[in-house]
């Protein structure tokens, strides 16, 4: 890392004003002065290993061109009119097509920490890129990344950016390959940062099946490479606590598509972990994902034929009330997050107002907002956090669902209390992912007047903020697939959801997204019918993919959340748009 000079250990107010603070504890005599709330002190941890700020970035883009110069002679790319692209400073024509795809890719998905929130996304990749040689694997990763990225919103003149970033994949392969045979790279932090840059690449280009299994692959790799460091090492410095953070949510995603339990349990990646002095939201969000990704892979092995004993009946309403506590867990820690870290109802839409025309057939698949309620976050890894604790709740609701119909056979499951309350649950939390897609895809910022977002918490590396970016739209596929198979999603709202995963693989060029919306799944209804108790006269489809049967035990799921008392409040509020 750079040496910035001599660390401030100011309060995080006085450092935000950028005047002097006289470090007095507990609050600080410039915030009562100034009747502002005093938001503490950074630990030893955070003032050590400070946050990079946008200048590293723009040396990290400086050292990957000179790198890239035999790539930068390429044509530059030409933009295609009818696709969405992030406007940019320079005229289009007069930019190497390595610059263009470096900036594209810290202008998209390098999510950089600017306040005290250290809400950032890949930062990790700043100090490492800064520091690697020309010839390293983490760049040929990194470029096959970007590169692949920038060829799914743009086209180049003559030049086949699908066989350009394929080849720069093909050269990381070989190279991590070499690395984690050498004792010495193995379990370095460069080879870690490659591997997970292998993983996005196969998110970014995902085009058949084959590729759900290279996804996984890399997530095994680095998982690998994890428990050969240890924990201890891993969080010995911040990069190096930065990749583990990044890894443990990867060992989430992993976790909760596979239906199996996280490899070493929850307690491994968690116990005794503070994240370094940074705040633990996301922390604490995974916890609660990885204990529900444990508790399904332990009800299931225990629905596989088990018999109706005495028994085992306690033995499965135990269970029962064990999903119930942990849901209840999830929605009782969201409703008690701090202001900083709710969203708020930017706006109700009415149907006339997004397009349709109420008592009319309508195409869902063409309008941009769903109709209701719109919500605003103060970053986008916060909505990522509420999105991820949306779909953990609707996989534990799925699951009490799927116990509860065990329990109560031959008797209609759907004819319960506890499916009564567990279908709520999935339909409000339904609505909340479905209100939080058009922060997600930019319509906010499209919206004058509506909003006014002064947190300045985190902020892409550069470009423009008011474009359609790709991170969030990456973030937000696994939520939707969610919502899109579950049973509890109405005709209208499946189809609007389809519709934005396409507009995220052909518009924002997040390919993954074209492979999760060919699967046509149903949960809970699915694992009910593998069970052998769903009611007999019920007409449920199996899931297919491209019109052929799927197992059950091939079903995706992903993460979920509960709605703020803001939110809650505001229902029966509908506020028109300025």
């Amino acid at each position: 890392m750079v040496y910035g000079g001599k660390p401030s250990r100011g309060c995080r107010t006085c450092r935000a004003r950028r005047i002097k603070c006289d470090e007095g504890k507990p609050t600080c005599k410039q915030c009562a002065k100034s009747k502002r709330e005093c938001a503490g002190y950074r630990n030893e941890f955070e003032i050590v290993h400070r946050d990079q700020t946008k200048s590293t970035v723009r040396r990290m883009t400086k050292a990957l061109n000179k790198s890239r110069s035999t790539t930068s002679t390429l044509p530059s790319p030409r933009p295609s009119p009818t696709r969405q692209r992030t406007p940019d400073p320079i005229a289009t024509l007069t930019v190497p097509l390595a610059q263009r795809a470096i900036c594209y890719f810290a202008s998209n998905f390098l999510y950089v920490p600017l306040g005290h929130m250290p809400h950032g996304h890949m930062d990790y990749l700043v100090p490492l890129i800064d520091g690697e040689p020309p010839d390293s694997a983490l760049r040929s990763a990194f470029n096959a990344c970007a590169i692949a990225a920038l060829g799914n919103r743009e086209k180049a003149n003559n030049v086949n950016l699908t066989n350009l970033s394929l080849r720069e994949h093909t050269v990381a392969l070989a190279k991590t390959h070499a690395a984690l045979g050498n004792p010495a790279t193995a379990s370095s932090d460069s080879t870690l940062a490659t591997v997970l840059l292998l993983g996005l690449y196969e998110s970014i280009t995902a085009i058949k099946e084959s590729r759900m299994l290279a996804w996984r692959s890399h997530v095994d790799g680095a998982i690998q490479i994890v428990k050969l460091r240890g924990r201890g090492q891993m969080r010995s410095t911040k990069t190096g606590t930065l990749l583990f953070q990044a890894v443990r949510h990867q060992v989430l995603g992993r976790a909760l598509t596979s239906g199996t339990p996280p490899p070493r349990g929850v307690d491994w990646w968690m116990d005794s972990i503070g994240d370094g002095g940074h705040l633990l939201p996301g922390a604490a969000m995974h916890r609660f994902a990885l204990r529900a990704s444990e508790l399904r892979a332990e009800a299931a092995a225990l629905l596989r034929g088990i018999t109706r004993t005495v028994e085992n009946i306690a033995l499965m309403q135990h269970m029962a009330h064990r999903v119930c506590l942990l849901d209840q867990e999830i929605a009782s820690w969201l409703l008690a997050l701090p202001p900083n870290l709710r969203f708020k109802t930017l706006c109700w839409l009415s149907y006339e107002e997004v397009g349709l025309s109420p008592g009319r057939p309508n195409n869902y698949s063409k309008i941009e907002v769903f109709p209701g309620r719109v919500d605003m976050y103060p970053d986008f890894v916060t909505a990522r956090i509420w999105n991820t604790a949306r779909t953990v709740r609707l996989v534990l609701a799925s699951l009490s669902i799927r116990l509860t119909a065990w329990l109560n056979m031959p008797v209609d499951y759907r004819t319960t209390a506890e499916y009564v309350r567990s279908k709520a649950i999935c339909e409000d939390t339904i609505a909340d992912v479905i209100s939080s897609v058009p922060y997600h895809l930019g319509w906010h910022t499209k919206q004058e007047g509506l909003f006014g977002n002064d947190t300045d918490r985190s902020g892409f590396a550069c470009g423009h903020e008011d474009a359609i970016k790709a991170l969030p739209a990456w973030f937000l596929v696994w939520a939707l697939t969610c919502v899109k198979n579950h049973d509890m999603a109405t005709d209208e709202q499946r189809i609007w959801v389809k519709s934005r995963l396409r507009f995220i693989a052909d518009r924002v060029g997040i390919k993954y997204a074209n492979l999760v919306n060919d699967l046509e799944l149903r949960f809970p209804s699915m694992f009910i019918r593998q069970d052998g108790t769903m009611p007999s006269a019920d007409s449920l489809r199996a899931g297919t993919f491209k019109g052929r049967p799927v197992p059950v035990s091939a079903m995706l799921t992903a993460v979920s959340t509960p709605r703020t008392p803001e939110s809650m409040g505001s229902e029966g509020r509908r506020s028109s748009r300025g």
